[in-house]
């Protein structure tokens, strides 16, 4: 007989593989804005905290959600890192620079006590400052060429790293307690897979901007886990997420509508 364990671990890796695939997908096909929107999205940490939900209490998942919320600046350094160094190196340098630098602010963030406002205040500094930074590498003009042709192996080796990674830790989330679960899951997983792939595909020039583009989704996904933080003892799992669900959404409406607008061509000088 199958252990209801094994059967547990299977469904989540078999469903966060097909959010990831379907995402990942979209992101491939549309190019950067569309991309970095897509990949901005809760494509990894949401899966996690659903499977969360299922296995701990609401504060346990406010907990995680508030600390999620802090170390989505380590998120957004990473971002920043990665776009200035992609453009000159390779995309394992490039991303191993970025991961050391999430690393390195992720662990005193771990150790720090955090409130809504506290974290809110870090994550303004951070992608405020980030918005100004990578600001140079989001102009860089794409060719026609440089849409990524999906592979099928590529997207099936992002979906199982994704699908394992939120395995792993929704069964160590338990001895890890809410503060360091939350600041794991928020590890950009699905990033770091999109990243190695498209890397190789379509130069450093073009993820740098992408890169670029993806730190105003990243910063609305941290409004996400505030959202999760602040619904869900009083509402409820369910509809805590499904209202984090909505922010996110709302955010990534707002980008996508922004983008439309700056890019509607002006009225016509007279004659």
């Amino acid at each position: 007989m199958i252990s209801p364990v094994l059967v547990a671990a299977l469904v989540r890796a078999l469903t966060t593989g097909c959010v990831v695939v379907l995402a990942s997908t979209l992101a491939e096909a549309a190019g950067p804005f569309w991309g970095a929107l897509i990949l901005s999205l809760p494509v990894s940490a949401g899966p996690a905290y659903v499977f969360m939900a299922l296995e701990h209490d609401g504060a346990f998942i406010a907990g995680a959600a508030l600390n999620g919320f802090a170390a989505n600046a380590a998120t957004g350094l990473f971002l920043i890192v990665y776009a200035w160094r992609a453009p000159a190196t390779g995309s394992l340098r490039a991303l191993g620079t970025a991961a050391a630098a999430w690393l390195a602010a992720a662990v005193p963030i771990a150790a720090w006590a955090w409130t809504p406002p506290t974290a809110f205040l870090l994550n303004a500094a951070v992608f405020g400052a980030g918005l100004v930074l990578v600001r140079p590498k989001g102009r860089t003009v794409f060719a026609r060429n440089t849409v990524a042709t999906r592979r099928w192996l590529d997207l099936s080796a992002r979906a199982a790293a994704v699908a394992l990674f939120v395995t792993a830790l929704v069964a160590l989330s338990t001895a890890l307690g809410p503060e360091r679960t939350g600041v794991v899951a928020a590890y950009p997983v699905s990033l770091t897979c999109a990243f190695v792939i498209l890397h190789a595909r379509v130069g450093g020039a073009a993820m740098a901007q992408l890169a670029a583009t993806a730190i105003r989704g990243i910063f609305g996904f941290g409004l996400t886990l505030l959202t999760l933080h602040l619904l869900v003892e009083a509402w409820g799992a369910a509809l805590a997420l499904s209202g984090a669900l909505l922010v996110s959404l709302l955010w990534s409406g707002g980008l996508l509508a922004l983008q439309r607008r700056a890019a509607r061509p002006g009225p016509r000088p007279p004659g």
